[in-house]
């Protein structure tokens, strides 16, 4: 099952990632990214508090693993009934002797008992068939273990959840929160692969040859932590260290990478985030910048009017100079939307050459999210891949911008750049259902991703809901990086630690726990 990569659309869309055989595991929705974009008034800058609190690090457990193999069928209709649950038999295609509906109707439910053998991971489908399309969600012992979908088409379907530890003797099952009514046919359960044994190696070796001594040994660093621990990281409203300022006030830690944002400078003003970035620099953080490019004030399809086909030439615009650029313009060899986009990189590059000048390396998220279908840059595959790579070439090939730790990031794999054109791959990962989840470790978004490239580290670039340690631990799920977005996901109005997704003892724990890095 592999989490949906969010954008910034509006929080009632949800979509898939990468496959239509593809499960979620939790229900992910997107983001607005319009609200954490600066204004051209000054940003106030808050101050950072003169007194930590002091908290006790937590050694999260060891976890016992007797892996098994398991495989075994669990009628619905021999599972406890309540409400206006019944068996049936009318329809075809079922096993066992029937299937059970009414699940849809209030107070009613079906819980089902699983044998386990052994403590271990597991995968656990269910079948189930609708005549339209429906949602629900696949609880095991209380816990939400992720949402469905079904295809609607009449005929029993198998939906599988994988990944999920559990450990003897039984453990309970059931669905619920269903959009619509559907027929029940059976559980099974079987024994997953050993997750213990995920190969966490990586060679080390940037896609920029030519990038400083500084920029490669961070990136040798972030190499050799992968697998072994998860960094702190949190991303900032422009100009403002408000997020981090309130994690370190509860936490009484700062995050190992503050993530800014270069939507402003494209625009042609000062946030003054820079200057903020160098300061976290010195006083040993590491710094990255996601770009949520605004064209004509935004940077959603719709709103900003601008066609990136429309820019797509074959001449070499990434190493050419402006003076050069502006003769195409007049001959008509390339168009107004080609020369607003190298307009748009000379303005990053003037900035990203700040942190240059001081040695400074920076992880970079240009361009994130593409495939959601939301983004200017997402508007076809071929003319993202034509972007993406004019960025990389005019920031490392003509500015000579050799402390770029890049950092891809998509809705969609099938968008991948490939590995000669990023560091590190991302993914965004959002949960507004306030249920009864476990701060799930994503593990199986995390295979997903390795499969993807095995020389990249993978890192969760944004999400409302930190995975807990003892999750990360459990499914040795060391992603490289986990960030909290800004604004609303960080902060309350009062520029207070939010705790709307993240209690605020989970917050203490992630940061304070033998499994994460902090600053």
């Amino acid at each position: 099952m592999l989490l949906t990569m969010t954008a910034c659309t509006d929080m009632e869309e949800t979509e898939e990632l990468v496959s239509e055989d593809v499960v979620t595991e939790v229900s992910v929705v997107t983001e607005d990214v319009t609200e954490t974009l600066p204004t051209e008034e000054a940003v106030t800058e808050l101050t950072a508090p003169e007194e930590l609190p002091v908290h006790a690090e937590a050694l999260i457990s060891e976890v016992t693993y007797n892996p098994s193999d398991c495989y075994a069928i669990y009628e619905a209709e021999e599972g406890t009934m309540t409400g206006y649950t019944v068996a049936m038999s009318s329809h075809d295609g079922y096993s066992g002797a029937g299937y059970v509906t009414g699940l849809s109707l209030p107070d009613s439910t079906l819980t089902v008992i699983l044998e386990i053998p052994s403590a271990q991971h597991y995968d656990v489908t269910v079948c189930l068939s609708s005549d339209e399309p429906v949602e629900g969600v696949l609880y095991v012992d209380g816990l939400a273990r992720g949402t469905f979908t079904t295809s609607g088409s009449g005929e029993f379907e198998s939906i599988k959840f994988e990944n999920i530890y559990l450990s003897p003797d039984t453990s309970s099952v059931t669905i619920s929160e269903l959009s619509g009514e559907v027929g029940l046919d059976f559980f099974l359960l079987e024994n997953s692969e050993d997750l213990t044994e995920l190969d966490y190696s990586v060679s080390g070796v940037l896609s920029n040859s030519g990038a400083t001594d500084a920029t490669t040994q961070l990136y040798k660093y972030l190499c050799e932590m992968y697998g072994e621990s998860v960094l702190t990281a949190q991303q900032c409203s422009q100009g403002s260290n408000a997020e981090i300022y309130a994690v370190a006030a509860v936490t009484g830690k700062y995050p190992m990478i503050r993530l800014g944002e270069l939507s402003g400078y494209s625009e042609g003003y000062d946030t003054g985030d820079i200057e903020l970035a160098i300061d976290y620099h010195n006083d040993g953080g590491i710094v990255g910048y996601s770009w949520y490019w605004a064209m004509n004030g935004s940077c959603y399809l719709e709103d900003s009017g601008f066609v990136l086909s429309n820019a797509v030439t074959t001449h070499d615009v990434a190493h050419m100079s402006t003076e050069k650029l502006t003769e195409l313009l007049e001959t008509g060899g390339v168009s107004e939307e080609c020369v607003a986009l190298i307009e748009g990189i000379d303005l990053i590059a003037e900035q990203l050459s700040r942190l240059s000048d001081l040695d400074i390396p920076v992880l970079f998220r240009p361009l994130p999210e593409a495939g959601n279908g939301e983004f200017w840059w997402g508007e076809d595959l071929e003319s993202y891949l034509w972007l993406y790579e004019l960025i990389y070439e005019r920031l490392t090939d003509y500015h000579m911008l050799d402390n770029i730790i890049w950092i891809w990031n998509a809705q969609d794999v099938n968008w991948y750049v490939g590995d000669e054109y990023c560091d590190i791959i991302s993914l965004d990962v959002y949960d507004f259902s306030l249920g009864a989840w476990d701060n799930q470790s994503h593990v199986t978004a995390l295979i997903r991703m390795m499969e993807l490239s095995s020389d990249k580290p993978i890192a969760i670039s944004e999400c409302n809901v930190l995975p807990s340690p003892a999750n990360l631990k459990k499914d040795n799920a060391y992603w490289l990086f986990a960030s909290v977005f800004s604004g609303e996901y960080a902060l309350t109005d009062e520029n207070e630690l939010c705790t709307d997704y993240i209690s605020e003892q989970e917050w203490v724990l992630f940061y304070n726990c033998s499994e994460t890095v902090t600053r």
